[in-house]
């Protein structure tokens, strides 16, 4: 039903959605999950047509994700390292049927970025460099990490096609190659939306 309702644009609050995860995550969800309009919004303009595939860095338990699988025409994949996090994102896919959209449980620099041609970026290797709003000690946290993967994802979306899109949400924006253009900036300027030059 709560798909159902974002899908016919219904209003839903996140308190409310979030209610399908398990309660020791929920306490994270104002730092960690997108909120539902934030998704909504990102998902659709990632995503216009259905022939993009869409890449979630670091997708957690999926909110953004399954959201954006319904909201939009696009296909959805989320890549999370933290197997924990990737079950209960497949449980959902499961429990509410959803289509396009999958998750893949690896890490970041184990992902080659040319099957996508779109990406959602919301500040997944923060825990790195601030571990006390780590999500669990599922997996070692280091600040070099942090510089590690962002240099990755700068150097993978560099090296993508012109007009690919990037949407960055509460992102300090390394991992934002200089071939990327702000195309517009929505929810206070924390959600920015770039396009390959």
């Amino acid at each position: 039903m709560l798909f159902k309702w974002i899908k016919a644009n219904k209003k839903i609050g996140d308190e409310e959605f979030d209610k399908i995860y398990p309660d020791a995550l929920r306490s994270k969800a104002d730092t960690h999950f997108t909120p539902i309009q934030v998704s909504k919004t990102a998902a659709r303009l990632l995503a216009p047509g259905p022939d993009v595939k869409v890449l979630d860095i670091g997708a957690g338990v999926g909110k953004f994700c399954t959201i954006g699988s319904v909201c939009s025409k696009g296909y959805f994949v989320g890549v999370e390292q933290r197997k924990g996090l990737c079950a209960i994102a497949r449980g959902v896919c499961e429990r509410y049927n959803l289509t396009n959209v999958e998750f893949i449980h690896a890490n970041i620099t184990d992902i080659p970025f040319e099957a996508y041609n779109a990406f959602y970026f919301f500040n997944p290797f923060m825990e790195n460099i601030c571990p006390r709003e780590k999500i669990n000690d599922e997996v070692e946290l280091r600040k070099e990490l942090f510089g590690e993967y962002s240099g990755y994802v700068r150097e993978q979306l560099a090296q993508l096609p012109k007009g690919t899109r990037l949407v960055t949400y509460y992102s300090y924006l390394r991992e934002v190659p200089p071939n990327y253009a702000l195309k517009r900036s929505l929810f206070d300027n924390n959600l920015k939306v770039w396009e390959k030059l």
